[in-house]
């Protein structure tokens, strides 16, 4: 007596086709360009050079903003404050010496972010590949 086998493998081949089309088809189908928007007109600009504000607190406690000395964080704030109410986007990067406690970088970025930094980065160095 002889078995009934089936053959699934063109099945299958047609299942695969099947997916293929569908998936070439669909980012057709699926655009939304049918309706018609008339959509505000901007002028932009970019900016060349981005001013940065900097930041910087050394190992032997120092504190400096744009590389004048800076007494205390009260003035560091006052300084920020100053410098953000020209351009509320300007980059605000803390430059900090690797082995300064981190509660003083903390305080730091909290500062900047009290004087109203809306953008605040740590200046890092990229690690030599060995």
């Amino acid at each position: 007596m002889k078995t009934a086998s089936i053959d699934i493998l063109p099945m299958a081949a047609v299942g695969l086709i099947l997916v293929l089309v569908m998936m070439m088809i669909a980012p057709m189908v699926m655009t939304h360009n049918d309706t018609p928007v008339n959509v505000p007109q901007t002028r932009t600009s970019e900016r060349k050079v981005e001013e940065n504000a900097t930041i910087t607190y050394t190992i032997d406690g120092q504190l400096l903003f744009n590389d004048k000395p800076v007494a205390d964080l009260a003035e560091l704030e006052n300084r920020v404050e100053m410098v953000v109410v020209n351009d509320p986007y300007v980059l605000v990067v803390v430059r900090a010496d690797k082995h300064v406690l981190h509660s003083d970088v903390l305080d730091l970025l909290a500062t900047a972010r009290r004087a109203g930094a809306l953008r605040i980065a740590c200046a890092t160095k990229r690690q030599k590949e060995q």
